[in-house]
């Protein structure tokens, strides 16, 4: 089995065990325009979210197995094989292209250029670097277990890659919030529930919670 294929199980994005995050259904409810592409589509839920709203929708992935799991669920959306970095597509076909956890698996720049050659909207998420106070605690967000990220990015310097890219940035701001004191239980409870249950009582009063964020989401287009 490929990293990429285990990552899909293990982190809850691949067929069978993905489900909708509320927050990113919410910014492609606000965001998106028309015909849309969903690169990266893995099991294939925002393409088959996007089209239940309305918007003709096309997912692509690089993995034969999302494609087929993908094509079998939803029938009625087209699913195509290809690279992110090398789409099949016409300059201007979509409207909307979707970009969820995928710009920091590869060269982001040259991504987003192509993700805009063939859309005139992209809409992205990012996994946001470590903030201080958990390194201080010695933590970090789930997304550092993927060994797949090439990088992590904060809204200023997702910013500034979209700005190489040549695109304006209409909304970019950090989304998905993380608990400290959740994460901290976690990491000392090592998966006992018991152990879990008594931490929360005793350890959670007392622990700060910052505000902190797992994720980076933007909304680029071309100037």
């Amino acid at each position: 089995m490929s990293d990429y294929l285990r990552n899909g199980q293990n982190f809850g994005w691949g067929p069978g065990v993905a489900t909708l995050n509320p927050e990113k259904t919410e910014l492609l409810s606000k965001f998106a325009l028309g015909k849309c592409l969903d690169i990266g589509c893995g099991s294939g839920i925002y393409a088959n979210f996007l089209q239940s709203c309305g918007h003709l929708t096309t997912g692509v992935d690089n993995e034969p197995v999302f494609i087929a799991a993908a094509s079998k669920k939803y029938p009625q959306i087209k699913f195509v094989k290809s690279e992110a970095t090398s789409l099949p597509f016409k300059t201007n076909e979509f409207d909307t292209v979707i970009l969820f956890d995928i710009i920091e698996h590869l060269d982001d720049i040259k991504m987003l250029k192509e993700a805009a050659r063939v859309g005139r909207r992209n809409i992205i998420s990012v996994p946001h670097t470590n903030q201080k106070i958990l390194t201080e605690y010695s933590l970090v967000h789930t997304h550092y277990l993927d060994k797949t990220h090439l990088r992590t990015y904060t809204p200023t310097s997702l910013k500034k890659v979209l700005q190489m890219a040549k695109l304006m940035v209409v909304f970019c701001q950090p989304s998905l919030p993380i608990s400290l004191s959740g994460l901290f239980i976690k990491q000392i409870s090592q998966g006992n529930n018991l152990k879990k249950f008594l931490l929360k009582i005793v350890l959670k009063p007392f622990l700060p919670e910052p505000s902190l964020y797992s994720t980076v989401f933007a909304v680029a287009e071309k100037e």
